[in-house]
């Protein structure tokens, strides 16, 4: 897929699950139970172990558009890229990391916090802005930077769950990142991927019901 669809998809979705493990080798049955609960949309961060291995696992499930996270420079990028990411996400924004995912027609999910910050990341061609952590302000923040911004697509990242999710859509989020209702670790210790699949398809409902025009439940 090329960058505009590969774009279009993330923003239909609404929601990027991020995944950030000690043990890589729940990655895969942690996104297996995502994607049953109806969430495509995943991304591995680089400091997981084995991260381009388990990116390159991701890649091989049909069904699932895998992504990876906590990208710091133009070098992992492109490591990121080649191991099967579709996407990639970085905490902050740098010139170089977005010209490398434009390269090789990835879309670029960009970090920033302050509107100086959003502003310089989308003049340097970010597709979205991550704000992070987006809990540290709320919901109120994205409104404000919708002010003066609302041509720039963001993604609030931090403090979103399945009951909030429309309050950050209200505001004007394109979609949201999730990572805390997916990496319980007494959850990922017992292996319950059933419960994270239910988790993922609260998400899922509370969203579609959302765009439905429908109160979020």
């Amino acid at each position: 897929m090329q960058q505009t669809e590969i774009l279009n998809h993330l923003i239909e979705s609404g929601i990027v699950v991020i995944l950030r493990l000690a043990d890589s080798h729940k990655v895969v049955p942690l996104a297996r139970a995502i994607l049953k609960g109806g969430i495509r949309t995943i991304e591995v961060t680089m400091n997981t172990p084995h991260a381009l291995d388990r990116i390159a696992d991701l890649a091989q499930i049909d069904g699932i558009l895998p992504g990876a996270g906590t990208v710091t420079d133009a070098h992992m990028a492109k490591d990121a890229i080649e191991a099967g990411a579709q996407f990639v996400v970085t905490p902050i924004s740098k010139k170089e990391v977005i010209e490398t995912c434009h390269n090789h027609q990835k879309p670029i999910i960009s970090g920033a916090f302050s509107p100086a910050e959003v502003y310089q990341a989308h003049s340097w061609g970010a597709d979205i802005i991550k704000v992070f952590p987006a809990e540290v302000l709320g919901t109120a923040y994205i409104k404000a930077l919708m002010g003066p911004f609302p041509f720039i697509r963001l993604m609030p990242a931090g403090g979103v769950n399945p009951d909030n999710v429309g309050k950050w859509y209200d505001m004007g989020a394109v979609c949201v990142g999730v990572g805390g209702s997916f990496t319980n670790s007494e959850i990922l210790k017992n292996e319950e991927w059933d419960r994270i699949s239910g988790t993922a398809h609260h998400f899922a409902v509370n969203i579609a019901a959302y765009r439905e025009g429908k109160k979020v439940r």
